[in-house]
């Protein structure tokens, strides 16, 4: 044998290693064998579960049992609310934390809100919107007492409700454009948010765009995530991967919020698809969300039309054209504003090929595929306006959105409306609509004559549809004053009763009165703590008449209260003649009494109110100027008599400073638009002697100097070639003429003259620099004042200022009765209206007197609930304030008996007993009076009255009834129109009469 011999060890070893191999591979065998078994058994799950959603809808389901959320008492300690997006944005759940805060702020709080559990806390803070139900019908609704709607906001009219109330063709389009699986579930648990061969095809397609192979990208989503995102995802896009796993995350809750089986959630979603899916901006509307709004906005079409034509059987050329518009806006949704607003062609090529595939596709016919291009797509010439609630019949509910408009901070009542929120009112729904449609009816002349309001001092044969109406009922209450009605006719959005400034006429009398009594409670707090002998040193300083009457009563009647002493004081007397003339606002005037019959008498005060006697209102507040005047930090009466007075002295440069601002302000008005050579035109004027007034120019503003330099300026201005150039010369090249005496020349103010000649050298001037740079010119133009010599000119001047100063003192004392604006016209005829008024103003003080002297809020919302039925549900309530005492009791109670002779034998008798309850019972009324013919009328050096024509007329009663309401009615005519009108105080009267009955039956009801 040729080959070697094995060793003995290794034959005997390797039927040993043998074994062994067989051995590791039967194990490696049997591993593998485990292996693919596990794996055929995941393909397996894998592929029931792709096919079933078994363990998606556990999961899910399982999921949902721990996403929960309760209304608690109280603001909740931990609460999570959803990112900006455009769902959680226009209904306002991602603003509520910023609404709370301004809620806050101005003096509600939390009452409820709602308890999230810890695993949808979880959820939202990783940006998954929660599963609950998501109305698309929420909007601003608006309640009044008795939870009646004042007003709602839902837009149910472009909604589907059901899936029954869609058309068949709609729907069948719908999903063989988006879903086409959605109503053919294997099992009736798999989930429709994902069908796995799209979603894998778009993966594979956005990985081959990542890597920059040429490949387009496709969409995978199913309208459950189409829904999900343009609801949730911030700005209705998905911005990454991550993005895409919340939409399927938040869609997969919803689909099994209610269990496992999704059937109805697979029609929910096409319902929910077809009502909120965003079809862009329509320019003059807004945005439009709904094929059922689209439809509206974009071609003018109605739902109920669309729905009914589509429900034909044959393809008639009514449902030809309303399908064609209806598969526009669906197929537009992929790029709205593209294909709506931008490429309206692309549109229609777009729209025409779709058509093909349905009839491809057997959804249409291909006659109706025909049909369906051969018909244009007609959008409406503008967008109609969004339907909302008449603005002139609903002027409480828009008072109450301006108002949760203001408090809220949103910018308009379009977003407003669009808010997940429901407020509760004040106001008496029933009440406020009688009252509404009574005071529309009053345009008509037929309910005037039935009415009876064509009589004398009321419309007699005037155009009554010219007259605006407003009318404020409020109830005082512990929480506050509480608005029952606010309205008014006016034909606009516009708050007649907040917005309007008005001069009231008589009806500021009940402002002067109140603040009569008001003085002299202060009088009797000072004097009452006295004796004798500090009486009689305080008569000899007093320096006005009402601290006057006020010491010799309290000197005449001892320890007199307070009651008492305000009964003496409306038993003084005033005169009522007209014939006098008053230095108040600036100048000498006259006033009349509305009646002659009261020219000759001298009134009690009480009396005086009674009857609205004018001449004894003006006395009235002269006594009034008088005692704030004697309170000054100054001493009035010495500033007029020592011409060396300190005080004088800085007054009138105040005063002189003050002018020269003005002057110059009025100055840089007219030269600030003009050229250098109209500005010469304008000095020289049109009416000749044109030379004269060049040369007054060229000296003034130091143009130059000598002959030959006037001679080249008066040629440049086209004077003429004869003018005697050395006359005006000697005339006016004089160094002692200053800039105020050249005005003189001129007949102009030295600061016109100044600022002429600053803006000819630099048109651009700015008012700031021209105001820095004029301090010489206004000590020149200032300094006659200032000149002993014209003493008149400063006690006139002196005599304006201190009636100014005293009004400024007098000011806050009405602003804390409501008066609405910064200051007072300074003059006596603010006691009969000039100082003007608002009429909630007005009802305002009324509140203050019927509270006895305090002044409560008044208030029109009560409640404010955000998100009901959310996780984010909020609710708001005001907080209960305490009154601010303003008038002492015995004050308001005066005033409020004033008011109420005004009803039993004054002005507004024809009020007396009218409101009976139905037991008999005679509910007391007090109230005042007012007119206003104002007019714009010029006159003569004589004072007489060249012209006149009217500006406005109004007509007021302010009012209270029984304990507890109050308010004010006004009738009111703008324009030249009024001249036309004669009515006075005498027709508000009678509306609140005619209104009574309405009223009653709100007060039987608060009696019983």
């Amino acid at each position: 044998m040729n080959g070697k011999t094995l060793p003995s060890e290794y034959s005997r070893t390797r039927p040993l290693a043998s074994g062994l191999f067989w051995l590791v591979n039967a194990k490696r065998l049997k591993r593998g064998l485990c292996c693919l078994g596990a794996l055929l058994a995941l393909s397996l799950a894998v592929f029931i579960e792709l096919k079933t959603s078994a363990l998606q809808s556990w999961i899910f389901t399982s999921t949902n049992q721990r996403l929960s959320f309760s209304l608690g008492l109280g603001p909740s300690r931990q609460i999570a609310y959803p990112r900006s997006a455009p769902y959680d944005d226009r209904r306002g759940y991602s603003k509520l934390p910023a609404f709370q805060r301004r809620l806050e702020s101005l003096g509600y709080k939390v009452t409820h809100q709602a308890r999230q559990s810890e695993t949808l806390l979880t959820l939202l803070r990783h940006g998954v919107s929660p599963p609950y139900p998501e109305r698309p019908d929420t909007g601003l609704s608006i309640r009044g007492t008795g939870d009646d709607f004042l007003y709602h906001y839902a837009q149910s009219e472009f909604l589907f409700a059901k899936i029954e109330d869609i058309p068949p063709l709609l729907v069948k389009t719908l999903l063989f454009l988006e879903n086409r699986d959605l109503d053919r579930p294997a099992t009736r648990w798999q989930n429709p948010v994902i069908e796995w061969d799209r979603t894998a095809k778009a993966a594979l397609m956005y990985l081959g765009a990542k890597l920059h192979l040429s490949v387009p990208v496709q969409g995978g989503s199913t309208l459950a995530v189409q829904l999900e995102k343009f609801r949730h995802s911030p700005n209705g896009r998905t911005e990454s991967p991550l993005e895409k796993l919340r939409q399927i995350v938040g869609a997969s809750l919803k689909a099994y919020r209610t269990g496992a089986n999704t059937r109805a959630w697979r029609e929910r979603i096409i319902v929910d698809y077809f009502n909120s899916v965003p079809l862009a901006a329509a320019p003059g509307y807004g945005e439009i969300h709904g094929l059922g709004e689209g439809l509206h906005a974009w071609f003018g079409l109605s739902l109920p039309e669309v729905v009914k034509a589509l429900n034909a059987p044959a393809p008639v050329p009514e449902k030809i054209r309303v399908f064609k518009h209806a598969l526009a806006l669906l197929i537009s949704v992929r790029a709205p504003s593209v294909f709506l607003i931008e490429e309206r062609d692309s549109l229609e090529q777009k729209v025409n090929g779709f058509t093909r595939l349905l009839a491809r596709a057997g959804v249409i016919s291909w006659e109706m595929a025909a049909q369906l291009q051969e018909t244009p797509i007609q959008f409406a010439p503008s967008a109609p306006l969004p339907p909302q609630p008449s603005s002139n019949k609903n002027k409480a509910a828009n008072a109450v959105r301006t108002n949760m408009m203001d408090a809220l901070a949103v910018h308009n009542l379009y977003d407003l409306n669009r808010l997940h929120l429901q407020v509760s009112s004040t106001f008496d729904v029933a009440l406020q609509r009688n009252v509404t449609e009574f005071l529309h009816r009053l345009a008509d002349p037929r309910a005037v004559s039935a009415y009876g309001l064509n009589g004398e001092r009321l419309l007699e044969n005037a155009d009554p549809s010219k007259v605006v109406y407003s009318v404020l009922l409020v109830e005082a209450a512990p929480q506050g004053n509480l608005v029952r009605v606010q309205a008014d006719n006016f034909p606009a959005p516009f708050d007649f009763n907040r917005s309007v400034k008005l001069e009231l006429g008589s009806t500021a009398k009940l402002r002067t009165l109140t603040h009569y009594l008001e003085v002299m409670a202060e009088i009797h707090a000072e004097l009452s703590r006295l004796t004798e002998k500090e009486l009689a040193a305080k008569a000899d300083r007093a320096r006005d008449p009402l601290t006057r009457w006020g010491i010799e009563t309290l000197r005449r009647e001892k320890a007199l209260a307070l009651e008492l002493f305000l009964d003496r004081a409306m038993e003084r007397r005033y005169l009522a003649s007209p014939h006098e003339e008053f230095f108040t606002g600036g100048g000498l005037h006259r006033f009349e009494n509305f009646s002659s019959e009261d020219d000759d008498r001298i009134p009690e005060l009480r009396e005086a109110f009674r009857n609205s006697t004018n001449l004894v209102f003006i006395r009235l507040m002269r006594d009034l100027v008088s005692y704030h005047r004697a309170r000054l930090p100054y001493d009035a009466h010495a500033v007029l008599e020592n011409p060396a007075n300190p005080t004088r002295q800085k007054m009138l440069q105040e005063i002189a400073d003050e002018e020269a601002r003005a002057a110059l302000r009025r100055a840089h008005q007219v030269y600030a638009q003009q050229s250098p050579d109209e500005i010469v035109r304008r000095l020289v004027g049109t009416k000749g002697n044109t030379e004269r007034r060049l040369a007054i120019l060229f000296y003034a503003w130091r143009i130059g100097s000598g002959e030959a330099a006037l001679a080249s300026w008066l040629r440049a201005n086209q004077a003429s070639p004869e003018t005697d150039v050395t006359r005006l010369v000697r005339a006016y090249e004089n160094p002692r003429l200053t800039l105020a005496d050249y005005a003189y020349l001129l007949g102009i103010h030295p600061l016109d003259l100044w600022c002429a000649g600053q803006f000819r050298k630099d048109p651009g001037l700015s008012w700031d620099r021209l105001y820095r740079t004029s301090a010489e010119a206004r000590r020149t133009s200032s300094a006659w004042l200032l000149n002993g010599r014209n003493r008149r000119a400063q006690d006139l001047r002196l005599r304006i200022r201190i009636e100014r100063d005293a009004f400024g003192r007098m000011a806050p004392y009405w602003q804390r009765l409501g008066f609405p604006f910064k200051s007072m016209v300074p003059t006596y005829a603010t006691a009969i209206g000039s100082s003007s008024d608002r009429p909630v103003a007005l009802a305002e003080l009324v509140g203050i007197l019927i509270n006895d002297g305090v002044r409560r809020p008044v208030a029109s919302l009560t409640k404010v609930h955000f998100a009901a039925g959310t996780p984010y549900e909020t609710i708001f309530e005001r907080l209960q304030k305490d009154g601010e005492r303003v008038l002492a009791p015995e004050v308001a109670r005066a005033a409020r008996k004033a008011m109420a002779d005004v009803v039993e034998q004054g002005t507004a008798r024809r009020l007396n007993g009218v409101f009976k309850l139905s037991d008999g019972k005679v509910v007391p009324v007090g109230g005042k009076t007012g007119s206003g013919d104002n007019r714009f009328e010029t006159f003569n050096r004589a004072g007489g009255v060249v012209s006149s024509r009217a500006t406005n007329r109004t007509a007021t009663f302010v009012f209270y009834i029984g304990e507890r309401y109050f308010g004010v009615i006004t009738a009111y005519v703008q324009g030249r129109e009024a001249d036309n009108y004669r009515f006075t105080s005498a027709l508000p009267v009678s509306l609140l009469k005619l209104l009574a009955p309405a009223i009653l039956a709100r007060l039987d009801h608060n009696f019983k």
